[in-house]
């Protein structure tokens, strides 16, 4: 079933509800939810309180991670205080009958999260370390909060869904006409950009997967299909709001360390677009590191080396 893992992690006033973490030991390791907005919110925290604070920001929309952070994390958190937050609507923090997420209420909730954890833990500043979808979110934050971020790290950037998603359309297409694959030509010509349903992003992923050499099976395809029919009603909406998205053009300047991560084969956010938008990053420390031999899921594939990175550029930039 890893694709439809795979699947999940592409789908690109706070006031303490439960006992407050606890601060008696330097080690932590608990789970809490918190009221954010109009909802109850869980975050995981785990690892060393006198260590620097981390926000970890997970992919999706929709795609919770903490409960795989002892494959995500669990390097940094022998040298961190890591956050895992299950935002709006995932996994633990349920909706039930509250706001639909929506880019507004989602960048809200990210504020108010980001504000209660410097309170709660004492913190002057905190490490934001973004995956995918939560890019956007990272982003959003380094903008406003650039006196209380100590560094970004952002992993498979999201930074224009549409100039992305053509040119991994064109790469396709020319790929199986190029093979005469009439079957994967007819699918992927009737893909709309921006995608209208979860159809057209299931379909581009398909070939994209079967391009890198890893083809879905059909069974397995069915049951992908069958996860995104359930995710649509929800996040399809807020996906079609990150078409208004141009980072390159209007998001390029930060007051704070940025970090980019990103793998060579990335057909989803588009590496080559990854690296137009670094050419403009503006920040007072900056660098783009690129994995070999995996695409658009880091976390999952390049967990390892993607944690001992992140550790050994913070911990050469604090020296």
């Amino acid at each position: 079933m890893k694709y439809l893992f795979t699947a999940i992690c592409i789908v690109l006033s706070c006031t303490l509800i439960a006992q407050s973490p606890r601060l008696d030991s330097k080690r932590v390791d608990t789970t809490q939810f918190v009221k954010i907005g109009d909802s109850k919110q869980f975050i995981s925290i785990k690892g060393n309180e006198s260590k620097p604070l981390m926000l970890y920001l997970h992919g999706g929309p929709g795609a919770a991670s903490a409960s795989h952070r002892e494959q995500i994390t669990h390097i940094l958190e022998e040298h961190f205080l890591v956050v895992h937050w299950d935002q709006r609507g995932s996994e633990k923090s349920t909706l039930g009958n509250l706001k639909a997420p929506t880019l507004s209420i989602m960048t809200q909730d990210a504020e108010d999260i980001f504000e209660y954890l410097l309170e709660a833990f004492h913190k002057d500043k905190m490490i934001v370390v973004a995956n995918s979808w939560g890019t956007v979110l990272g982003f959003h934050l380094a903008t406003e909060y650039p006196n209380k971020i100590a560094s970004l790290v952002a992993i498979s950037p999201v930074l224009d869904n549409q100039k992305s998603q053509n040119t991994a359309q064109a790469k396709l297409l020319k790929h199986y006409r190029e093979r005469n694959n009439k079957k994967a030509v007819g699918q992927l010509k009737a893909v709309h950009i921006p995608y209208e349903n979860v159809e057209d992003m299931a379909v581009q992923f398909k070939w994209i997967s079967d391009y890198k050499g890893t083809p879905i099976p059909a069974n397995e395809f069915v049951q992908y299909m069958k996860f995104f029919k359930e995710w649509e009603p929800q996040w399809m909406p807020l996906y079609k709001e990150l078409y208004s998205i141009n980072a390159i053009k209007h998001g390029t300047h930060f007051k704070i360390p940025v970090y980019v991560i990103i793998g060579e084969d990335d057909l989803t956010t588009g590496f080559e677009l990854t690296q137009k938008f670094y050419k403009k990053l503006e920040a007072p420390e900056k660098q783009l590191f690129r994995l070999k031999n995996v695409g658009h899921q880091i976390p999952m594939y390049k967990s390892v080396e993607m944690q001992n990175l992140i550790y050994n550029v913070l911990a050469k930039a604090n020296k």
